[in-house]
Order: C-alpha cells, then sequence, then structure tokens
C-alpha cells in the first residue's frame, strides 16, 4: 500500500475537521419538534374525504413539516427533539382568514389566540392602515387592488408589477376591469407567483370563472350576475354606498328577494359549480345581523380589543349592531337571503375558501372566522369542508405551502381537546398553537403591553443639533443665548400606547429634584411640524430649563412609531398614555401635569383635555378649535390631512369634524382649570377667530381662561416669542409650581 504524504495527509485532515465543524454547526442550529398519539384530522379533497390517522405523529424540523404518519411509522430520532406528548388530542393545520385586516398589536394577539396563524392582509379605508410590524402574530400575505379605475391593460399591469416589487402576495381584481383585462392580468400574475380574488363588475363572474382566477369574495358580489343587466352596471359604476336608495343597495334589495327557483339563480349556481375558482363569502359581515348570533364581545379574547379600532361594532351589551330599525330590516332580510343563494351554489359544486373580512360591520380580528365557519356550517357544508375551507384549501387555490399537514408546508399546527368533527365549535378548545414549528403562549396573547410602559430610553444631543450650531456660528452672540442647553438633559423614547410602539422626547433638568410636569403637543401632521432638536431646544428646553420635565410625543407612525396618526382621533391616546409613563419618571412629579400645544397641537391638547381631569394648567398658541371653519379656510386641507388622516373620512366627515371641534366639546372642559389661549392677528393658517369663538364659549360656562391676541402675531408669534415664552412660563409657575387657584368667574363686583 502507498503511504499518503504527510502534506497531503495534513491537508485531508484539516478538510475532514472544517466538514465535521460545519456539520455540528448545523446540528446545533437545527430547531426539531415531534408530536406522538394525536389524531391527524384528513381534509384531503376539500375535506370530502375521511381517512383520519387515529394515533398519529407529526415530526417538525426548523419551522417545516418534515414527516407526518401513523405511530407505528415513526422513524428514529437521533439528537435533541422536542416531544409533545399528543394522546387523546386531535391536531389541524393553522386556520386561515382568507379576508381580514391587521393594524394593531390587540388584532395580531387576537388572530393567534383563536388559532388564526394565517391571514390574508386586506388595509385602507375603513379597515385601517397595515400593521406590519407585530411582536408575534399570524403571517400576514398582503392583498391590494387592481382596477378600481378604467385604465389601458399596459397601466393595469404596470400597477400589478408593482405590488409583486412591494411584496403583494394577492392582487385583487376590481370593478372596472374588463374581461379581456382580467385575462392579461391572471396571466400574468400566475407568471408572477401571485395569487388573484375577484370582485368584478364590468367582467361577469360567468366570463371569469374560466380564466384562472383563484377565487371569488363576498356572496353579494359574485352574485351580480344574477341581476338584470342595467343594475349589475349601474352597481359596476358604482359600488359602495350606505344610501339605501344607491345603486349598490337597489341590488341588495333585488337580491333579498331573488327565489330558489329562480331561472337565473339556477344558471348562476351551476357556473360556480362547475368553476375551478373558489368562492369566499364573507357572510361574517352581517353575522350580527342574524336572529340568534352569538355576542363577540363575550369572547375572552375581546378583552384587549378596542371598540373604537371596528367599523361599526356590535353593542358590547346586545351583540347586535345600533341601526335604524329600515336598515337593520334590510340588512337582516339580505343575509338570511344570502343563505338561501350560498346553499344553492354549495350543492351545484362550488368550492369554498372562509374570510371573515375583518374589521367591517362590527366583524373582529380571530373571532369573526369562527363565525364564518358557523355560517358555512348554516349553508350546507359538512364540519370537515367547513375545516378544510380554513385550512387545505387555500394550498389549493394558490399554490401556497400552507393550510396543510404533509412534508414540506409551514409547521403552523393547532392542537384540539375535542374533535373538530364532530363540532366545529371545538375549533375554539385549543390545547396548544404551533407557529413556525414553535409553541405561542396562548395565555400570554390576552395581555398587551400597559399604555405609557417604556421600551426605549437614548440620550441625545440637542446642543450638537446642526441648525443651531450654525445659527451660533453666524452669529457669536447667540451663544450665550442658548446657556439654558446646559441646564438640561434629553432622551428619545419608545413607549406603549394601545399596543403600538410610538416615539416621544423627553426633556428634564439635569440637577437632580421633583419637578411639575409639561405635556407638549406638537403641530402639523406626519413629518411635517414634528418634534426635531432644533423645535425641542426653542420650546421645550426652555420650559425644562425653568425647573419643568417636560415630554412630547410624535404621535403614532411618526418617527419609527407604529399605526398611523388620525389628526384627532386614536392618536390622542398617545397624549393621554404620556400620564402613566411620566408616574416612571423619577424626577417627574406627575401629581402636577401642565398640557401646552401650539396649532394642531392645540387641537390635540384641548382633546385630552376633554378626556380627563389630570391637567392643572393649559396653554394653547394658534389653536386649531373648529375644524369646520378650517375647511372653509383652507380647502387643502380637508383633500391633503383630513381625507388622508382621518378613517372613513368621506362617509362620516361632519362626524368626525364635529367630534374634532373643541367648540362643541366646551361642556366636558374640566371647571377647575385654567386656559391661556394665544393667537396672533395676523394667522393665515390658523384664524384667530378660532379662539375667540372658543373664548365666548369658555366664558358662557364659566371654565377659567385668558385670551391674548397679539397684534399682527403670525401662527408661530415669532414677532412676540421672548414675550409668549416669558407668558407660558408665568403661566405654569403660577398654576403647577405653585399651584394658584383660578379665580371665579361668577359675575361680581360694584
Amino acid at each position: 500500500m502507498n503511504k499518503i504524504p504527510a502534506r497531503v495527509f495534513r491537508k485531508f485532515l484539516f478538510i475532514v475537521c472544517l466538514l465535521c465543524l460545519t456539520i455540528s454547526s448545523h446540528a446545533s442550529g437545527d430547531s426539531r419538534m415531534l408530536i406522538t398519539g394525536v389524531a391527524i384530522t384528513d381534509l384531503s379533497n376539500l375535506g370530502r374525504n375521511n381517512n383520519d390517522v387515529i394515533k398519529g405523529f407529526i415530526l417538525i424540523r426548523n419551522g417545516l413539516i418534515e414527516q407526518v404518519g401513523d405511530l407505528t411509522n415513526i422513524p428514529e430520532i437521533e439528537g435533541k427533539v422536542d416531544k409533545i406528548d399528543g394522546r387523546g388530542k386531535y391536531v389541524l393545520p393553522g386556520l386561515i382568514d382568507g379576508f381580514a385586516a391587521i393594524n394593531n398589536q390587540a388584532y395580531a394577539n387576537a388572530y393567534l389566540y383563536m388559532g388564526v396563524t394565517t391571514i390574508i392582509a386586506v388595509d385602507g379605508g375603513r379597515r385601517g392602515p397595515f400593521f406590519d410590524s407585530a411582536d408575534q402574530g399570524p403571517r400576514a400575505l398582503r392583498l391590494e387592488s387592481v382596477g378600481d379605475d378604467k385604465k389601458s391593460l399596459n397601466d393595469h399591469l404596470k400597477d400589478l408589477e408593482l405590488l409583486h416589487k412591494k411584496g403583494y402576495k394577492i392582487a385583487l381584481l376590481k370593478y372596472a376591469l374588463n374581461p379581456n383585462q382580467v385575462r392579461g392580468l391572471v396571466k400574468r400574475a400566475h407568471e408572477l407567483g401571485m395569487g388573484t380574488i375577484g370582485e368584478f363588475g364590468h367582467t361577469s363572474y360567468k366570463e371569469a370563472s374560466g380564466m384562472g382566477v383563484g377565487a371569488f369574495v363576498h356572496t353579494t358580489r359574485y352574485s351580480l350576475d344574477i341581476a338584470p343587466a342595467e343594475m349589475a352596471a349601474a352597481v359596476a359604476d358604482n359600488p359602495f354606498s350606505d344610501d339605501l336608495e344607491s345603486p349598490k343597495w337597489k341590488y341588495y334589495k333585488f337580491l333579498a328577494n331573488i327565489k330558489k327557483g329562480d331561472a337565473k339563480l339556477v344558471d348562476h349556481s351551476s357556473v360556480l359549480g362547475a368553476s375551478g375558482t373558489f368562492i369566499m363569502p364573507t357572510q361574517s359581515l352581517s353575522y350580527l345581523d342574524i336572529p340568534g348570533s352569538k355576542n363577540p364581545w363575550m369572547e375572552p379574547v375581546s378583552a384587549i380589543i378596542s371598540s373604537d379600532d371596528i367599523n361599526n361594532p356590535a353593542d358590547k351589551v346586545t351583540g347586535k349592531h345600533t341601526y335604524v330599525k329600515e336598515l337593520q330590516d334590510a340588512y337582516t332580510k339580505l343575509i338570511l337571503n344570502e343563505r338561501v343563494l350560498e346553499s344553492m351554489y354549495y350543492k351545484a359544486g362550488a368550492k369554498y375558501l372562509a374570510g371573515s373580512a375583518t374589521d367591517v360591520w362590527g366583524t373582529m380580528p380571530g373571532i369573526s372566522l369562527h363565525t364564518e365557519l358557523e355560517l358555512l356550517n348554516k349553508i350546507g357544508l359538512t364540519n370537515r369542508e367547513v375545516i378544510a375551507s380554513a385550512t387545505s384549501n387555500f394550498s389549493e387555490a394558490f399554490g401556497w405551502k400552507l393550510g396543510k399537514l404533509e412534508k414540506g408546508f409551514a409547521a403552523d399546527l393547532i392542537i384540539l381537546n375535542s374533535d373538530p368533527v364532530s363540532d366545529i365549535e371545538n375549533l375554539k378548545d385549543i390545547h396548544l398553537l404551533i407557529k413556525d414549528g414553535k409553541i405561542v403562549d396562548r395565555e400570554a396573547l390576552l395581555k398587551l403591553p400597559e399604555n405609557g410602559k417604556i421600551e426605549k430610553r437614548e440620550v441625545v444631543n440637542i446642543l450638537g443639533d446642526q441648525k443651531i450650531l450654525n445659527k451660533v456660528q453666524k452669529n457669536k452672540k447667540l451663544i450665550n443665548k442658548f446657556k439654558y442647553l446646559e441646564k438640561i438633559k434629553a432622551e428619545k423614547i419608545s413607549y406603549f400606547s394601545d399596543g403600538l410602539r410610538v416615539t416621544a422626547y423627553l426633556v428634564q433638568p439635569v440637577v437632580e429634584g421633583k419637578y411639575p410636569c409639561v405635556i407638549y403637543n406638537r403641530g402639523g401632521n406626519r413629518e411635517f411640524g414634528s418634534l426635531n432638536y432644533f423645535k425641542i431646544a426653542f420650546i421645550m428646553a426652555k420650559l425644562a430649563s425653568n425647573g419643568y420635565v417636560v415630554i412630547g410625543s410624535q404621535y403614532r407612525g411618526n418617527d419609527g412609531g407604529e399605526g398611523i396618526e388620525e389628526f384627532g382621533g386614536k392618536d390622542v391616546n398617545d397624549i393621554i398614555n404620556l400620564i402613566p409613563l411620566l408616574k416612571k419618571i423619577k424626577s417627574a412629579d406627575s401629581s402636577r401635569i401642565g398640557i401646552y400645544g401650539w396649532s394642531r397641537g392645540g387641537m390635540m391638547t384641548y382633546l385630552a383635555h376633554t378626556r380627563t381631569s389630570f391637567f392643572k394648567a393649559v396653554v394653547v398658541g394658534g389653536g386649531v378649535s373648529d375644524l369646520v371653519m378650517m375647511k372653509k379656510n383652507r380647502p387643502d386641507m380637508e383633500k391633503f390631512v383630513f381625507q388622508e388622516l382621518m378613517p372613513s373620512y368621506v362617509e362620516n366627515k361632519e362626524k368626525l369634524l364635529f367630534d374634532r371641534s373643541a367648540i362643541n366639546l366646551v361642556k366636558k372642559f374640566p371647571k377647575k382649570t385654567p386656559l391661556l389661549l394665544l393667537h396672533g392677528t395676523g394667522d393665515w393658517r390658523v384664524s384667530p377667530l378660532q379662539s375667540m369663538k372658543l373664548s365666548d364659549l369658555l366664558l358662557k360656562e364659566r371654565v377659567p381662561f385668558r385670551l391674548v391676541l397679539f397684534e399682527g402675531g403670525d401662527h408661530g408669534l415669532t414677532e412676540y416669542s421672548a414675550e409668549v415664552d416669558k407668558m407660558v412660563i408665568e403661566w405654569f409657575d403660577k398654576y403647577l409650581k405653585r399651584g394658584e387657584i383660578p379665580p371665579s368667574l361668577v359675575p361680581h363686583g360694584r
């Protein structure tokens, strides 16, 4: 035998060692889980098969299912593996909600708690913005529409391509598309690996059924072929309106009176039954309008959901809508007849997907998928078919590696205590939830981070801001002007508000002590008017250097914060939630808090002041108190701010503007808290009449206030900055530091 040269042997040994290290490294990063003895429910063939595995096993590796089978075929596994005893339990794929919104952490928690591990995420309009930064939550496959407006096919294709580049997984093909455009978009979507859902108007569902569209959504929409051609065309041109005389509602009333034997209904049922396209009824939209519906607020997870986040939420006591009788009767009649239509479609062979349509018309995250499954059961689907509609059918419709207990599929599972095939209510009886191969602590999902909890604090150098340095360099005399910055320290803070991470700035004296507090509310919207070092130096730091702990929120959605501001909506909570935050600041005397806002920040100050009596003094400069007046004086505000930031503005503008206008809320102002109103008579952004009009109402309600009008002063009162600074500090000194009592407003004297 030839001897191997030492040099070659050493090289060989090095490679072997390297391979061993690599293998060892891979093994150490391996994550494996073995579930044994569990009953595996067969959901194949759209839930029509029933070859259950009575005692089975599932092997999970690195977030994917690696092997599934009967216990008699369980493989030998070496090394570390997490074992779960599934004896007496039932396992299913995690549930999928095919049409749902997620716009805060509470929603994310609610979906998971109810066993929903994946959603097709819808956002915008009444559903609010997409929330993409949950600590944990369901897998969100985003959907966006193509075809809301009439365009050329090339333009629609460009829209589709852009969605693909942005990471959207589903294209919702809409009313304006003609058959040729639908065909072209479906073809391109398939090439891009995107799914398609149709909500058509100018393309009939009969035409679309053979084009490879993955699913049709909403019973009322994919039943449009039953309507007379003129009625269908009117709906296609104007598909959305809550007016009972609108084309949509005329069609809904027509649909509510369709009889089982109607020739068009029978024909359309045959079309849907023969189609390869799945249908998604979203009947939960009207679940609350059905006699005998359950109160969704009775579900344990509802405790973390705010009714303010839900469009047309159920009354918490009755579990019903609070519609006027005419509208309520119309909805009830419609949903009851939808059952007739759907039972016809089902009997004709239609294939189903489950989608809750959360959070419109009172639908709720996680909870409403279960009501959707209940309604699918009522139209005729067997329990097994119902479960398949929320699991395995999505893989059939879109080709995803989701919703099945098969090799290579995502390891999203729910292990149940009771058999879901015998009763679909048992889908809620969850023993264990697994997402991406990891066990989820369901009980922890019922708790959101407390409001005002500080997540992160970061020291910032206000004096090092380039704008300030530039000013100092241009004018050396300004060095002394900024001496007060040496008396303060500043931090950028991330805190929780309604489960969202929101950014704020905290400025406090360097010298240790206990100081009264001021909450400062910035003006503008989004990035315009946001707090920067320059603004912090000239406003917040000046106050802090005079012996105050000053904090200001950027409002949700700004400066890295989560969510989206609503210009006086739920973002007011971001101010209120600074109160518990201040209680955690060592130098803050949280028993003495004042509030101060300018411009839009004045509006926010007024709104916060109506919701708590915690504030001891209020200062507002150039404040917005009447949004109707602002809309009239500055039409651009409606187009670029109100419509873009206020949820459902077009449908509810009168109420939204009313609720955000302090002139309508004066009776809610605490009667013992003094207000200082400052306004320039040369202010073009916010008319001085806003403060004058509010003052008149404050006087009538005997709310203590002082109005100071500065002749010719602009919006920021820049011509009077030194006088304004002095006046603000004196006001807070008087009512926060010295705790003086405001004078009586009862008429008196000679």
